[in-house]
């Protein structure tokens, strides 16, 4: 299995009720399945903190939307181990307002506040959703716990502008405007601020993001491909010209077929044969094969999915996100290092894509050169690169309840005891022995 990183830069800023540190970066655990099946949760999701004292709830990374939401603590069949208990949060405001993408199985409210990433920076007054009802089968099986949406609405200016990205952009908390995405099983991690220079091999490939997505496309982190190569080296008939996109929510497919995505003249394996796994018959929108045609003309012409990304490296320089989309082809990586640099000033979005450390990479494949440099790269891909990994010790308000005191298991002799959240808040019992008796 080969390992994926992923990159991802943009306008940000950041408030924060902490110490700041400012022109800092953080690196980030992230919680991905060792092998990619049918019949499980298979999503990555990555610790980020909420509230005042922060509770740690562990969101599902979307790549390809910029929606941050959370699932509620009284959540009615909500998806994960974790959720947000607003009445543990001093700094916790609802707005009272139904959120607009509401369904009848799929709702929240529009509420805000303090939302960071590590201990290193946060962000006061982060507008999110706070999902109550979570009982719709589409999403109880691809969110758990909520969602980390990575990427900034490139159509809708002030979307993009309330993204927790963009606030800690603009408020010079980030070292630079980039996230990195690794999510091969081997060493999974997300960096916003930097790109950790021991996640990749060879040199990083930009490639510069569509300006102006089609809004009625499937995706709008989309950009050019040069086209899939079959195992003999020769691009598959789809024609040229072809846009792609990325999905970190998109399922593997079947059967295994050995493939190439070609991306400004470097060459990038698809051959995680142990991930191209058939969807569970019914799946709506998905082919039980990895290649297919479909008959509209919609953008992307193919889209990348979770076997992709946990087999490239990627680093992105604007809003970017990786997915598979239902046409011409449906494609799965997991052997690549990603990078994202999101837009910022007078600097569009850019993908970044390398061989990610450790994998099984000749050096002939690493050693690829892309065809050309995006323009404006003096400019705007001129990263800092980070002297030391930044840390902080963070106190969860789950332990700031818990008990100092332990107690044992009723029913369970030989388990090991247990602290109790809100028992110190208790009022002792005073028994009376002359009534009792």
């Amino acid at each position: 299995m080969l390992p994926l990183l992923l990159f991802y830069a943009s306008i940000l800023s950041v408030s924060s009720c902490a110490e700041a540190h400012p022109g800092s970066w953080v690196s980030l655990p992230i919680n991905v399945p060792p092998f990619l099946t049918e019949t499980e949760f298979i999503s990555a999701t990555v610790p980020t903190l909420i509230g005042t004292p922060p509770q740690q709830i562990n969101l599902t990374v979307d790549i390809s939307s910029g929606l941050l939401a959370a699932y509620a603590y009284d959540c009615v069949l909500c998806s994960g181990l974790t959720s947000f208990d607003s009445s543990l949060s001093s700094t916790f405001k609802s707005s009272n307002i139904p959120w607009s993408s509401s369904t009848p199985s799929f709702s929240g409210t529009d509420v805000t506040d303090t939302v960071g990433f590590g201990g290193i920076f946060d962000v006061a007054d982060q507008q999110f959703v706070n999902i109550n009802d979570g009982s719709s089968d589409n999403y109880s099986s691809v969110i758990w716990n909520g969602l980390l949406g990575l990427l900034p609405n490139p159509l809708n200016a002030t979307s993009a502008s309330t993204h927790i990205l963009t606030r800690l952009y603009q408020s010079s908390s980030l070292l630079n405007p980039v996230i990195g995405m690794r999510f091969d099983p081997a060493n999974p991690k997300l960096t916003i601020g930097a790109l950790d220079p021991h996640d990749y091999e060879g040199t990083i490939n930009w490639v510069e993001m569509t300006k102006y997505p089609d809004p009625k496309g499937d995706y709008y982190n989309t950009f050019n491909l040069d086209g899939v190569k079959g195992y003999n080296g020769e691009f598959v008939p789809f024609g040229g010209n072809l846009t792609a996109a990325f999905s970190s929510s998109a399922p593997p497919q079947s059967p295994y077929v050995a493939l190439s995505a070609s991306i400004n003249g470097v060459d990038y394996q698809i051959d995680s044969a142990n991930n191209l796994l058939r969807p569970p018959v019914g799946t709506l929108g998905y082919c039980p094969v990895g290649i297919r045609n479909r008959s509209d003309t919609l953008t992307p012409d193919v889209v990348f999915g979770l076997p992709f990304l946990r087999s490239v490296y990627v680093y992105v320089v604007s809003s970017f996100s990786f997915a598979f989309a239902p046409f011409t082809a449906l494609l799965s990586f997991e052997t690549i290092f990603c990078a994202y640099r999101f837009p910022t000033d007078t600097c569009p979005g850019y993908y970044g894509f390398a061989f990610p450390s450790g994998s099984n990479r000749t050096q002939s494949q690493i050693s690829q050169t892309p065809t050309s440099t995006p323009t404006n790269s003096a400019q705007c891909l001129s990263l800092t690169a980070p002297t030391s990994t930044p840390t902080a010790n963070v106190v969860l308000a789950q332990e700031l309840i818990a008990s100092k005191e332990t107690y044992g298991v009723y029913g369970w002799p030989e388990a090991e005891q247990v602290s109790l959240l809100g028992v110190d808040d208790m009022p002792n019992i005073v028994w009376n022995w002359t009534d009792l008796s």
